[in-house]
């Protein structure tokens, strides 16, 4: 019975979308070995935050989507566990509240050891999370979704653990967030894409849909192949070692999503895993990213 109702909120909090959030973070930890300051408590304490507040956004969303009628047995964005009745849309939601409490009182630790900056890059990311579809911005339903995951997931991830670990901000930190950045919201752009006809009658408006199908793919083309283009451009800046060339080994995989997404125009039932897919390619780049810099450093 325990073990059943963990296999459930495992499922509702979407345990897999973590390479989202895990990657940006230890990425930012990884650029300080450089300096021989990576502070691996700290890096576990920033990772653990960094869930609990992931979870929390996924849960909250999970709830408001469903509340709205975003999400209903003919749509694929969720999570399931509402739809299916294994779990309330009231408890999902509570599940949600507490993950954010528990990931903001671990922020909380982390601003008073590290300094205001954290504290400032907490609460941007705590209300920006919670913001991304409840109320009173609910910026996923005004087109501002991919816009937040971009920042939340790039940037304020990357160089906000970069801070943690050196106490003061990197611009090599932005540039190297941008890839990951990129690549995450692509995740959601991918999902955005294919729901297209299901948030349309919802009566919500994400980017996907106020650009257009046609526009939408091309955002998602271009966020790819820039992804890629970042790295060469870093790695030519001196940003990055040579070694980087490393996440070029996931350009066939970029290139079969690109593919699917281009032949959707013929068949949908290749966007119903699109979104996953995508999850996978910014999970292999992103570790090839870090196991790359990592290892220039030692060598």
């Amino acid at each position: 019975m325990i073990k059943e109702k963990i296999k459930i909120w495992l499922r509702a909090i979407r345990f897999f979308s973590f390479t989202g959030s895990v990657i940006p973070v230890t990425l930012g930890a990884i650029l300080a070995v450089k300096q021989s300051k990576f502070q691996f408590t700290y890096f576990i304490l920033s990772i653990f935050a960094i869930v609990l507040l992931h979870a929390a956004v996924n849960l909250i969303s999970d709830h408001d989507d469903y509340e709205k009628k975003v999400d209903t047995r003919n749509s694929y964005g969720s999570s399931g566990v509402i739809l299916e009745n294994l779990l309330t849309s009231k408890q999902v939601n509570i599940g949600g509240i507490i993950c954010l409490i528990l990931g903001s009182l671990i922020g909380l630790f982390l601003s008073y050891e590290k300094g205001l900056f954290i504290l400032v890059l907490g609460l941007i990311g705590a209300f920006g999370g919670y913001s991304y579809t409840a109320k009173p911005l609910m910026l996923k339903y005004k087109g501002l979704g991919a816009p937040l995951v971009f920042l939340l997931f790039g940037p304020l991830m990357v160089v906000g653990s970069y801070y943690v670990q050196m106490q003061h901000v990197s611009v090599e930190a932005f540039f190297v967030s941008i890839p990951v950045g990129l690549l995450t919201t692509a995740i959601l752009h991918a999902n955005d894409i294919r729901d297209i006809i299901h948030d349309k009658k919802a009566g919500i408006k994400t980017l996907s849909i106020n650009i257009g199908k046609s526009n939408a793919k091309k955002i998602y083309y271009g966020m790819i192949i820039l992804a890629y283009v970042s790295i060469i451009v870093m790695i030519l800046c001196g940003i990055l070692p040579y070694l980087s060339l490393l996440c070029l080994i996931t350009l066939p995989i970029a290139y079969k999503n690109s593919k699917i997404l281009y032949n959707s125009k013929l068949s949908i039932s290749g966007l119903i895993t699109l979104d996953k897919s995508t999850g996978k390619l910014q999970a292999q780049f992103g570790i090839l990213l870090i196991f790359s810099i990592l290892l220039g450093f030692l060598l």
